[in-house]
């Protein structure tokens, strides 16, 4: 069964190569080249899936993507894609909307292609269990859902506690930007009450953490640490 695509892009040389190349792939594709004619075709369309630009004519991609969720709740998959490499709020916004994964140009069509076939899966498979959509994917191993506070590595779900998801949440937050260990007990530690404040503690939790969601813990790939300062979260 072929996966209905919608792509709302307003780059007269982007979009038709987005469809083709789609097209190509085993998808059916229909186009708008708008906000408006987005939400217009919506239900003649029933997509899977929507590859939405966020700067758009007349409505921008964030209100039309809460438009969308609005209408088809998480049936559908959304890959928000932005041409300006803003900071890291812009793309938590995005997803806060309502994206599954946001992406900035230039990217590479079959990473998209990528993207959009993983995503498709992971709603299929969630409408299957009665439970759909709303998750922020890392990658293919690790993905977060903020709303929910779950979190699952390796296809299987991870149990934290309330401080480790919570630091967690706020070293993804600031992909690729060194935290330092006071930061994190400022904005982490100091809404739990009765645990210790010290840079041993932040080191425990992020062992911790390590041990949970790492693919090798000896060799951490997504929470890194940063000499002399405290740690980040690998960039996405």
């Amino acid at each position: 069964m072929e996966t209905k695509l919608l792509i709302v892009e307003d780059n007269d040389q982007l979009r038709p190569s987005l469809q083709t190349y789609f097209e190509r792939n085993g998808f059916r594709v229909t186009v708008a080249r708008d906000g408006d004619e987005a939400l217009r075709v919506l239900d003649q369309a029933d997509p899977d899936l929507l590859i939405l630009d966020v700067e758009l004519p007349h409505r921008d991609g964030l209100e039309v993507c809460r438009a969308i969720r609005q209408r088809l709740g998480h049936s559908a998959a959304v890959i928000m894609i932005s041409g300006v490499r803003k900071d890291l709020v812009d793309r938590v916004v995005g997803l806060e909307v309502g994206a599954d994964v946001y992406m900035t140009k230039p990217f590479e069509t079959r990473e998209l292609l990528a993207q959009a076939r993983a995503l498709v899966r992971r709603v299929q498979a969630k409408e299957a269990n009665g439970d759909a959509g709303g998750w922020f994917v890392v990658d293919d191993h690790l993905r977060l859902h903020f709303d929910r506070r779950l979190v699952e590595a390796g296809g299987q779900e991870v149990h934290l506690t309330r401080l480790e998801f919570d630091l967690l949440k706020y070293l993804v937050q600031r992909a690729g930007v060194p935290c330092a260990r006071t930061d994190l007990l400022e904005e982490v530690w100091a809404y739990q009450d009765g645990l210790e404040l010290s840079d041993a503690a932040v080191n425990t939790c992020i062992s911790r953490l390590r041990d949970k969601i790492e693919p090798d813990s000896d060799t951490p790939t997504y929470i890194q640490a940063v000499h002399g300062v405290g740690y980040r979260f690998r960039a996405l």
